[in-house]
């Protein structure tokens, strides 16, 4: 028992530890992620528009160079609000207010047993940052700052170009793949031919990577669901009674789930989600909209047992 009890204490210091050490490291991991978008912008404007120019003539070199700078301007506005938007925590609501929303719904929310604060539902305790987020997905180094209610669309934002910014990259400077390789054999390889081609293979990567995490974001919006509750309802879905009806309020539905989360309305909010905005996201953060309870039911039996498995699990993830 002494033997475990110690280990548990190792164990608390070496993750407080490794948080100081990701809070340290993030602006640079932010400033990283900034200087590839932008070796890349620098090759693409430098040497791949010129070689569009002499094949291709001026109207296709207008046209790709309109693209490219939507692509790089949408990553750098979103990746910057994504950093400088604070995601919401409940250290900056009312205590009068939260207990109110928490009287409502007493079976979903919690009390955070480090800020000692109403805990709401689908909010977390960020260790790096010392501080319950509202509807938080992740701490995020790359972007040195937690991704949560107000800043979640932002962080999806730049995922989407800039998965969308690598393929059209790789794609253009595929084009200077051929000659490098000849350049190469004949001994006559430059830095005008080395820089596509380093270009090419890192927007490769980020693409192939990209598309997963991209991919598993999409997953989350359409199901309303945010990364650590869906890891935690996994985890705990061979815990749950199977005849007990475990569903997520919160999911109203794939097309109401995208409108909420990027806070678009209206026939076209299927193209005006992607355009980009500064407008503050609507809404709080911890009275968010619900699905209607089975008729005859209560919110409360209704969600109870699903938010007590998401909860007991989330405190392990987090």
């Amino acid at each position: 028992m002494k033997w475990c009890c110690n280990a548990d204490r190792i164990l608390t210091s070496a993750f407080k530890l490794l948080d100081r050490v990701i809070k340290v490291l993030e602006p640079f991991y932010a400033a990283l992620a900034a200087v590839l978008v932008l070796l890349d912008a620098y090759v693409f404007f430098t040497t791949v528009i010129a070689q569009v120019r002499v094949s291709e003539g001026p109207w296709w070199t207008a046209l790709h160079i309109g693209i490219g700078a939507w692509l790089l301007f949408n990553v750098a506005w979103n990746h910057a609000l994504c950093i400088f938007t604070h995601p919401g925590c409940t250290a900056h609501v009312e205590l009068q207010d939260l207990h109110a929303a928490m009287r409502a719904l007493p079976h979903e929310w919690r009390t955070c047993r480090k800020c000692n604060r109403p805990k709401p539902p689908l909010a977390h305790h960020c260790s790096i940052c010392n501080q319950c987020v509202l509807r938080m997905d992740h701490h995020c180094p790359w972007m040195a700052n937690c991704v949560g209610h107000y800043n979640y669309k932002y962080f999806f934002l730049y995922l989407f170009y800039m998965w969308a910014g690598s393929a059209y990259s790789a794609a253009m400077s595929w084009r200077h793949v051929p000659s490098l390789f000849a350049l190469a054999d004949s001994g006559g390889l430059t830095d005008s031919g080395f820089l596509p081609f380093l270009t090419f293979l890192l927007a490769c990567s980020v693409f192939l990577a990209l598309a997963v995490l991209l991919g598993w974001h999409v997953v989350l919006v359409v199901s309303g669901q945010g990364t650590i509750d869906a890891l935690a309802t996994y985890t705990a879905k061979d815990a749950r009674d199977a005849s007990v009806r475990t569903v997520n309020p919160y999911h109203l539905g794939a097309a109401r789930n995208w409108q909420e989360t990027f806070d678009v309305a209206g026939p076209l909010w299927w193209l005006t989600w992607a355009l980009p905005t500064w407008r503050r996201k609507r809404g709080n953060g911890y009275a968010m909209p619900r699905v209607a309870p089975p008729a005859g039911g209560h919110h409360s039996s209704f969600h109870q047992h699903y938010y007590h498995h998401v909860h007991q699990q989330g405190q392990e993830l987090v």
